[in-house]
């Protein structure tokens, strides 16, 4: 899998999350100011349309072709207990006690969101094979940048190569093409042309990575992609192995749309619009970053995990590990804001995101209380102090995949609560 970017720089266009706050305020000033400008002075123009589903029909609107492939975050869903039973069921041909992990366990691995600290991730989940004790997962989830990670993590260390490759040989242009400044006045819907992702995607995604999904899927194994639904503000949770064991013409292109629309954060790329039928008409919905909703998630409240193996005719409850990486640091460093609108901003929001994602874990962390899941905790060191000197600046993420692979390979000490709990 490799071979997919193991071309020059000026050949292929790489991305493999969001564009950062960083990136938003300091490659990018010129172009927000002219959005700004634009919105404070009423300025409009030829604004891209789109045929929205109404609100009446959320609840009705189905992905063409291939109605039983989604559903909501944060609530249970019928649809995905239903395809637990039926995963346990399909995990139980293998071992009666519908368990796909050598080691024992049902492991479960959840990838959040972190633009290019996912160098870190990538690196850990490397080390860790190095070391011969990563488990093959049972569900895999992922959110923007972990939604990038996660098909490969899912797939095995048969694709370490690629992942490494992905966040240690990029930078901030293989990513994303500005677009001309006039152009963004009330007429685009981005700063940035997201078609370097897109090609990156087209290039490694591949068919026979979908059948190796699809494969994997009718073994009991599940792959889990997160976006955001910005009509209804909603965390949608995508079956990715579903959708690959579809044998749909349009599976493929859906996957790929799918991890392009969870790594695209709105006003740095354009939305991705998924068209869905309601009551015989097509519509679109637009999909963005999924880290708009969540930093990170587990099943959340989506699933019975006993109801599902008391159904599926398991007698001895498995033990279950999670294990979360977060491709971030858990507190914000200390910058010193410049007393200016712009650095104000993004100081803010950046402080949004980061207890955002805290409160992910907390919510995690109840989750497996409730259910008697051990918890497992990485994150990038406090003591890394990033020499950054661009968003994607691929001398530091070689550094953070070094750091991750380095932890692993050494043995790494998962934390088994979040961050302020005390044993």
């Amino acid at each position: 899998m490799s071979e997919c970017i193991d071309k020059p720089k000026d050949e292929v266009g790489v991305s493999v999350s969001t564009i950062s706050n960083w990136y938003l305020v300091r490659i990018s000033k010129p172009l927000i100011i002219a959005v700004l400008f634009a919105s404070l002075s009423g300025i409009t123009g030829c604004a891209p349309t789109r045929n929205a589903l109404p609100p009446e029909l959320v609840s009705k609107a189905t992905v063409i072709g291939m109605p039983d492939v989604r559903d909501w975050g944060g609530e249970h869903s019928r649809l995905f207990q239903e395809d637990l039973v039926d995963s346990i069921r399909q995990a139980r041909r293998l071992d009666p006690r519908g368990i796909v992990d050598e080691h024992g366990v049902v492991s479960i691995l959840a990838l959040s969101g972190g633009g290019a600290e996912g160098a870190f991730g990538a690196g850990l989940l490397n080390g860790w094979s190095d070391s011969g004790t990563r488990p093959t997962f049972k569900l895999v989830t992922g959110i923007s940048t972990g939604a990038l990670i996660a098909p490969f993590a899912f797939l095995g260390p048969d694709y370490d190569d690629t992942l490494k490759n992905f966040y240690t040989t990029i930078t901030t242009k293989d990513i994303l093409r500005a677009r001309p400044m006039l152009g963004l006045l009330g007429v685009k819907d981005s700063l940035a042309d997201s078609s370097p992702l897109a090609k990156l995607l087209k290039k490694c995604v591949t068919k026979d990575v979908l059948e190796a999904v699809a494969q994997a899927h009718k073994q009991g194994r599940r792959l889990y992609v997160g976006t955001t639904n910005l009509d209804a503000c909603r965390l949608t949770v995508w079956n990715m192995g579903a959708i690959a064991a579809s044998g749909k013409p349009g599976a493929l292109e859906l996957f790929r749309k799918i991890m392009l629309a969870s790594a695209s954060i709105p006003v740095a790329f354009p939305p991705v619009h998924i068209p869905v039928e309601a009551e015989g008409a097509v519509y679109d919905e637009m999909h963005v970053d999924g880290g708009v909703t969540t930093e990170v998630f587990f099943y959340g409240f989506m699933l019975d995990l006993d109801a599902a193996a008391h159904e599926a005719g398991v007698v001895e409850k498995a033990r279950i590990k999670a294990y979360i990486i977060r491709n971030a640091e858990i507190r914000t460093e200390y910058d010193m804001v410049k007393p200016q609108l712009l650095p104000i901003a993004s100081r803010a929001i950046a402080n949004l995101i980061a207890s955002q994602g805290l409160g992910d874990l907390y919510r995690i962390y109840t989750i497996t209380q409730r259910d008697g899941i051990d918890f497992n905790l990485a994150y990038i060191p406090a003591d890394h102090v990033s020499v950054a000197k661009e968003a994607f600046d691929p001398e530091e993420m070689q550094r953070l995949f070094d750091l991750g692979f380095r932890l692993a390979g050494s043995g790494y000490q998962w934390q088994r609560q979040p961050p302020g709990l005390v044993d």
